[in-house]
């Protein structure tokens, strides 16, 4: 089982996952994210991070999460791979659902700011402090990107509020790393 402790393993799950569930077009209206409807489905709130437009955009999403997970492994098991990938796909849902606008996506893109943000955090943590620079681009290309401005590859005028909410995961996915629930529960002594 110590293997099970590598962050390939759970890297390679996620991949397989996404492109069994790419193979499946006909599941995709039932998880895909609809703020209007997502609340009373459940599983969106997840799986719409897992299913993509097409195979470009599943490409370069699971791509992005590679080099995210092996650029940054010293960071991941596959125990909290997973957990932070569920972790950052249910807030980034829960936060575009409060949202005052209609949203309807599919894709990896938000989680992807999530973990990205996150890694960078703990390399600042750890004395790498000229990742700050990389964390303020990040958090400036967001910005920019609320402001407006869309690149063409951009598919959904609510592209940039799906990179918000995931970039705000990071700061949820430092706070609660490699924490047990059992952890977050007050224990009666």
């Amino acid at each position: 089982m110590h293997y099970l402790n590598r962050y390939w393993v759970g890297l390679v799950l996620v991949l397989g996952i996404s492109c069994v569930l790419q193979l499946l077009p006909q599941w995709h209206q039932q998880l895909s994210f609809h703020s209007e409807t997502v609340m009373s489905q459940g599983w969106p709130l997840i799986t719409t991070h897992f299913i993509h437009l097409n195979w470009t955009h599943a490409l370069f999403n699971l791509a992005g999460l590679t080099l995210i997970v092996v650029i940054w492994r010293e960071y991941w098991n596959t125990r909290w791979l997973v957990n932070a990938l569920l972790l950052s796909s249910a807030a980034t849902s829960l936060i575009l659902w409060l949202l005052p606008i209609t949203i309807i996506f599919v894709g990896l893109s938000g989680v992807l700011h999530g973990l990205l943000g996150y890694c960078l955090i703990k390399d600042i943590k750890a004395g790498k402090k000229w990742m700050w620079l990389i964390l303020i681009a990040l958090i400036g290309k967001v910005v920019v990107e609320l402001l407006g401005w869309q690149p063409d590859h951009f598919v959904g005028q609510h592209v940039s509020y799906i990179h918000a909410a995931g970039l705000l995961t990071a700061l949820l996915l430092y706070k609660l790393e490699r924490r047990r629930l059992s952890d977050a529960v007050p224990h009666k002594d």
